[in-house]
């Protein structure tokens, strides 16, 4: 049976729910006439056929559909900003990721419109709604399990990272969201079941409007509220919650009671465990951080967040060299350094080495210090990204009383690096050194770009820059107009040095970043971190770029000596970076270990434009080690 809503368009419509063979409506033509080619461009009459008579509608007041749509977009938001975050240990953050994300989000709603705007007309679009709604629900809650099992267990490894990226983001987001985004068309074609169609305008563009309304809820709600007080787990639990009683609320003249109660205090059943878990889980990797600052020996296994701060989950992972125990901190799946609390002059990586030996080639330049110096002078250092502090608690170790000022953005990352990991702070947060002189590590949480426009002119001797990873790069850190600035807080014998992840040969980030800085430095190095003719060069080696006023001499840079530690004692131990060759020259040819083995740099880069603000295309750059 068809039925059809009649009535004039000008304005009496009225409601009547008949088959076509009604006698009194039949043989009034001009008042309810199916739809044929002789009178669909009938201005006076135009019937619409419908599915859902009186009692079977669900909105005959607009205020539940207004929630309900507001509710779906307020949840689909939340999802893809949580999706993001907690996929990140997995994936990284990028603009790849990103770019998953939104276009998987994004897909699932097209998808879902199209098939609740086909089923609104088949079927009886409330019993839908509802188990649409129910089961987007089900699976955020699933969504957490999931980002665990790909993270935790490295599952799908053996893909390319591109193909593991779309995999994870598609296994996670792309079935809410597609039960999500039929919401909109079921809803709509309820609510104008009990309108004109005059109507249709105003109705449609008020339900955009409440639904926008909703995203733009879920999107400053979860970045200011839900992911720094609650986490993200607790986040998609409160998600799933919100989303039963939205389906619940959906279709009220529903008879299955009692299937509609169990379902409802299972999904809490399983939010509440998942709330707990995540707070029960926080308080193990607390206690046991607190364990091994006690003397004790616990190792954190692969786990959750010890912190999940406004910007990543960061963690800590313990392991020990000899006696020292030391830290590894993960901001996502980044490593962020590693670094022993009770050796600060221990250097475990062969990058944060390499950086070490230029704050040594800083100290020898500008302070003077001479090899194996038990008491070298201080220095004034700049670092930008403060991670584990490896680097800035080795330089208070080894030249007490220097002014250190460290860069970090997330004031949870000095936290965690406070409690944990043996830094002690010389004074203030975010205090100048206009504001008095104070020695000792100085914490700045804020954006590289503005803090240093705030810094003095030529008072640092060595500034070092450890805010790029694998991964996630801040290009505004990369370009001419930031280097200028680090170039004007230098003094004019100082070093600037940087640590770069990119392949080479073949890379383009490296070329392209030495470029810029020979732009504003007279003289630009490369250094590799690789032991020459030991360890090979692969698309995710440490590079140091560095420029100053000098170049390096590759044959120093080889003899020099970095102060250490060596059996428990203080010593030296011997310089890790080697210099990569600039342009190919007769004397460079015969090589031995006091330069890299990598072939030279300048004739790429000068191909490559350099970074600026108006164009620094440095994902592109690095898509190489992201499509594998």
């Amino acid at each position: 049976m068809v039925l059809y809503r009649t009535g004039r368009a000008s304005g009496t419509m009225s409601d009547h729910w008949c088959n076509p063979h009604c006698p009194s409506q039949h043989n009034r033509q001009t008042r309810s006439r199916p739809v044929t080619k002789s009178n669909v461009h009938d201005p006076i009459e135009m019937p619409v056929p419908s599915i859902v008579p009186p009692d079977l509608r669900q909105f005959t007041t607009p205020w539940r559909a207004f929630v309900i749509v507001a509710g779906s977009s307020f949840s689909t938001l939340v999802l893809e900003l949580v999706m993001g975050r907690v996929l990140a240990p997995a994936i990284g953050v990028s603009l790849y990721t990103w770019t998953a994300v939104i276009g998987v989000v994004l897909g699932g709603i097209a998808l879902g419109n199209d098939i609740g705007g086909r089923l609104a007309r088949r079927l009886n679009p409330g019993p839908i709604l509802e188990w649409a709604l129910l089961g987007s629900a089900v699976w955020t809650l699933a969504i957490a399990g999931i980002a665990q099992v790909f993270s935790i267990d490295d599952l799908a490894m053996g893909l390319p990272p591109l193909v593991r990226l779309m995999v994870l983001v598609t296994a996670c987001g792309f079935l809410p969201c597609i039960l999500l985004g039929t919401t909109g068309p079921l809803v709509t074609h309820q609510l104008m079941a009990t309108r004109d169609l005059n109507d249709a305008g105003p109705v449609v563009g008020r339900l955009n409007a409440v639904g926008t309304a909703g995203s733009i809820v879920g999107a400053f709600g979860t970045g200011f509220v839900f992911v720094p007080l609650f986490g993200t787990r607790t986040t998609l639990a409160l998600v799933a919650v919100t989303l039963t009683m939205l389906g619940l609320a959906s279709n009220p003249s529903s008879g299955r009671r009692s299937v509609r109660t169990g379902i409802t205090v299972g999904l809490w059943a399983v939010a509440a465990w998942v709330v707990v878990s995540a707070s029960f889980t926080h308080v193990i990797e607390v206690n046991a951080a607190s364990r091994r600052l006690s003397g004790g020996r616990d190792r954190m296994a692969s786990s959750p967040c010890l912190v999940e701060s406004a910007y990543s989950c960061i963690r800590i992972d313990w392991s020990s060299v000899g006696q020292d125990d030391f830290g590894t901190m993960r901001l996502d799946r980044a490593i962020q350094g590693r670094t022993a609390p009770d050796a600060p002059r221990l250097l475990l990586s062969p990058i944060s080495q390499a950086l070490g030996d230029m704050i040594v080639s800083a100290g020898i330049t500008s302070a003077g210090w001479a090899d194996a110096d038990p008491t070298p002078r201080p220095l004034h250092a700049l670092f930008i990204g403060g991670g584990s502090y490896t680097l800035p608690r080795y330089l208070e170790a080894i030249a007490p009383g220097s002014r250190i000022d460290v860069i970090e953005l997330d004031p949870d990352v000095t936290a965690v690096a406070m409690r944990w990991l043996g830094v002690r702070l010389g004074g203030p947060v975010n205090a100048l050194p206009t504001d008095g002189d104070r020695s000792g590590i100085i914490a700045h949480h804020a954006d590289a770009r503005q803090t240093i426009r705030r810094l003095p002119d030529a008072y640092y001797d060595v500034v070092i820059g450890d805010a790029f990873s694998d991964f996630a790069v801040p290009w505004h850190l990369t370009t001419v107009e930031f280097t200028r600035e680090v170039h004007r807080v230098l003094r004019p014998d100082g070093r600037y040095a940087v640590n770069v992840i990119d392949g080479w040969p073949g890379g383009r980030f490296l070329p392209a970043f030495m470029h810029s800085l020979e732009v504003v430095f007279p003289e630009a190095d490369v250094l590799a971190t690789a032991v020459p003719g030991m360890e090979e060069y692969d698309l995710l080696q440490n590079w140091v770029a560095t420029a100053g006023s000098v170049a390096i001499d590759a044959n120093r840079l080889a003899s020099q000596v970095r102060p250490g530690l060596s059996d428990g004692r203080t010593g030296t131990e011997p310089s890790r970076g080697r210099l990569v060759a600039r342009d190919v020259r007769p004397e460079e040819r015969e090589r031995n270990d006091t330069w890299a083995e990598a072939p030279p740099w300048r004739p790429v880069a000068r191909r490559v434009p350099a970074l600026t603000d108006d164009r620094a295309p440095v994902d592109w750059y690095l898509a190489s080690r992201v499509t594998g």
